[in-house]
């Protein structure tokens, strides 16, 4: 399924990422912030998320330079 150890840990982090969002997500719904506060920390983890998968890309190809 996955090719290598950094293949499999770049897609974990990913999806721990995306399960990261869900649960802000259901915890905005909970508490009683303003739309534009949502909006805001919603938009955060997700640059937070494909930051992550950025830093990990480039780990990725020096180590396989």
């Amino acid at each position: 399924m996955f090719q290598s150890n950094k293949e499999f840990k770049k897609t974990a982090v990913f999806f721990a990422g995306v399960g990261i969002v869900l649960l802000i997500l259901m915890i905005l719904k909970w508490l009683p912030i303003s739309a534009g506060w949502e909006l805001t920390l919603i938009l955060f983890g997700l640059g937070i998320l494909f930051y992550l998968k950025r830093v990990l890309w480039k780990e990725e190809k020096i180590h396989n330079s």
